[in-house]
């Protein structure tokens, strides 16, 4: 009958030697037999099978408790991981929110400013918008940049991927200001509730709203 030493039998689970003792010590491994002389620890080849059996290591590969190991590390990295990805989706669409909302306000100001209307009109199969004059339909300049105010969502890497997923203003799908900054649907008709526009990414959405009378905007 083959005896083993605590070093070999580590070897052959694939365990340290540590280990193998504080399995035995903890009562996951039956305990050993000791030698009457010198009380070293002594496995025979069945103790050696039960262990094994134990760890799930009667082949090579994970033991039982390695996969337990896993398993319980995975989860923790989940727990960590999925906030941080559910914030960077709502900081996302909070991006496109906010840029839509500033716009808006920007064409308000316009209109104040020239004593003219001016519209904002929302393509939702594009995920874009643009801004015109109403009463010749040229295109408005961009504030920033002084090209033609022409905004794509999916052209921004800030905003990409965000998707506008509905738009209502007076049953149309833009809002415009008269040279008084009052909010209308683009037919040119003062709006009697609030007109909104929603923006999506990966679950999280958000939607711009427009008050009636004062035009005033807001991100919720």
């Amino acid at each position: 009958m083959n005896i083993y030493r605590v070093n070999d039998v580590a070897k052959k689970l694939g365990i340290s030697k540590q280990t193998l003792i504080r399995y035995e010590k903890k009562g996951i491994f039956p305990h050993s037999h000791r030698n009457r002389i010198n009380h070293w620890r002594e496995y025979t080849e069945e103790d050696v099978q039960k262990m094994a059996r134990i760890i799930g290591r009667s082949s090579p590969g994970f033991t039982m408790i390695e996969l337990v190991m896993v398993i319980i590390v995975v989860g923790i990295l989940a727990v960590v991981s999925i906030p941080r990805f559910v914030m960077f989706n709502t900081l996302k669409v909070q991006s496109a929110a906010n840029k839509i909302a500033s716009d808006i306000r920007s064409v308000q100001q316009l209109a104040a400013a020239t004593h003219d209307t001016y519209r904002i009109s929302f393509n939702i199969g594009q995920d874009s918008y643009e801004v015109r004059r109403a009463s010749d339909n040229a295109y408005a300049k961009d504030p920033l940049t002084r090209a033609d105010f022409i905004v794509n969502l999916r052209a921004d890497p800030v905003t990409a991927g965000t998707d506008i997923t509905a738009a209502s203003f007076g049953g149309t799908a833009g809002v415009q200001f008269d040279w008084q900054a009052v909010p209308q649907n683009t037919d040119g008709v003062n709006l009697t509730s609030e007109g909104s526009v929603s923006v999506s990414f990966k679950g999280a959405a958000m939607s711009v709203y427009v008050r009636p009378g004062t035009g005033t905007v807001r991100v919720q």
